[in-house]
């Protein structure tokens, strides 16, 4: 089978796009060997970072994206800057166990000591950064679509600055509806892209972000590009896959446990109903019992109650 027929295989139509917030489609639109690729990775960490980023070099830290033997791909795109700083970008759909936050902490921890050499003077550590798109909400007491996460004394005095972890939480942006380009900053307007570049029904509004957001431009060609790829096709089928048995393992698991409970709960509720219904009927034979004169020692071996009980009835 050629590359042209697995693409018509995966591919739903001649002219479909692959979801840029699928994790392994953002690398690749990031991590492509093209120069719109480089150029658009360029312009949004610009964007992020609120700084002029002049050139970008991609560090390896993993498989290529487009290894389809590999099973266990990160999916982050790490890179170092014309200043020497350094930054790892993800995409992140879901937050696991809610614990994004301790992971994204890791994550910078981590780059930071991957890029110190030792015995570097302290003075001349360079700043990096773990720039995180959310496609859920991780702070839902800030209306915020942006933050910018340091090490601060109680007081706010910042302790280095050397690590930031930056968050993009694309839930925020897409709330805010169609609103018109030109209203929009930077990190929004790229947020907008993530979120509406693979919709057909979209397509002229993502014209209008690449025509406002020059690198916009060029990530729309790079997506155009890879959406060509029918191993990323081949990966995004393979998910959805995996996104399904997920969900309907999680339901029978869930519909079992209810079913059990269901019945264990019965079982106990019978169970619980014959202990009543015998205790009862033991008191009602012992009250007879004592209306007879019968002496309380005999009630007590004929019951099995306690002579306390029995003084109560």
């Amino acid at each position: 089978m050629t590359d042209d027929d697995r693409l018509k295989r995966y591919r739903p139509s001649p002219d479909a796009l692959l979801d840029p917030c699928r994790d392994e489609v953002f690398k690749a639109l990031f991590t492509n060997e093209s120069e719109e690729s480089r150029t658009a990775l360029r312009c949004f960490l610009t964007a992020v970072l609120h700084k002029e980023v002049k050139d970008v070099q991609l560090r390896p830290n993993e498989p290529p994206v487009l290894d389809d033997n590999d099973k266990a791909v990160r999916f982050d795109v790490s890179c170092t800057f014309d200043d020497g700083e350094t930054a790892d970008v993800e995409m992140q759909g879901a937050d696991g166990g809610h614990s994004f936050g301790v992971r994204a902490e890791y994550l910078c921890a981590r780059l930071l000591n991957s890029v110190v050499r030792k015995g570097e003077d302290w003075r001349n550590i360079l700043k990096v950064y773990q720039i995180s798109l959310l496609n859920f909400i991780f702070d839902k007491n800030d209306q915020s679509a942006v933050s910018r996460y340091r090490m601060r004394k109680d007081n706010g005095y910042l302790l280095s600055g050397i690590q930031t972890v930056i968050f993009l939480e694309l839930p925020k942006i897409d709330a805010l509806g169609a609103v018109p380009p030109e209203d929009l900053n930077s990190e929004q307007k790229w947020c907008k892209f993530f979120l509406d570049a693979d919709n057909p029904d979209r397509q002229e509004y993502v014209g209008k972000l690449a025509a406002e957001e020059g690198g916009i431009m060029e990530a729309q060609k790079t997506l155009d590009k890879i959406s060509s790829d029918w191993v990323l096709w081949k990966r995004e089928l393979d998910r959805e896959v995996i996104e399904s048995d997920r969900k309907t393992e999680l339901r029978y698991m869930q519909e079992e446990g209810l079913e059990k409970g269901l019945k264990q709960g019965i079982e106990q509720g019978i169970q619980q109903g014959i202990e009543q219904g015998t205790m009862q009927a033991k008191k009602d034979t012992a009250c007879n019992l004592k209306k007879l004169g019968v002496p309380v020692q005999t009630i007590v071996q004929a019951t099995g109650l306690s002579e306390t009980e029995i003084a109560g009835l």
